[in-house]
């Protein structure tokens, strides 16, 4: 399994992070009474939003290349470390990294929408 790169940033910066556990449950209406919750499967995922700042242009054209080329356009799961736990976990991206407003001349933030694989 691929492994994130080392020459690219590790997250640096909270700001910006957000974690999501995903709703597993089917919330089910009744005829008299509370709604009926159950689990509509046990596997726990977790998404991640994070704002890296600081990629140079060279990581970004690495990151791209990371992206299309060894994750096969993001549809392949990479093993990095989680920023809460320190374990390593398996991720995949949710939607293809994004480039916001240069913030100087080689300095560029990038937002990654990761998932974290069961």
């Amino acid at each position: 399994m691929p492994i994130w790169p080392v020459t690219l940033p590790q997250m640096r910066s909270w700001q910006g992070y957000t974690r999501k556990i995903q709703d597993t449950r089917i919330r089910t209406p009744m005829d008299a009474g509370p709604p009926k919750l159950r689990s509509k499967y046990t596997a726990n995922l977790v998404e991640h939003e994070m704002q890296m700042d600081f990629f140079t242009k060279a990581q970004w054209v690495l990151l791209e290349a990371f992206y299309v080329t060894t994750l096969l356009q993001g549809t392949q799961p990479f093993e990095w470390t989680d920023p809460i736990s320190g374990a390593t976990v398996n991720f995949r991206f949710k939607a293809p990294p994004m480039i916001g407003s240069m913030l100087g001349p080689d300095t560029i933030p990038v937002t990654l929408s990761l998932e974290v694989l069961p």
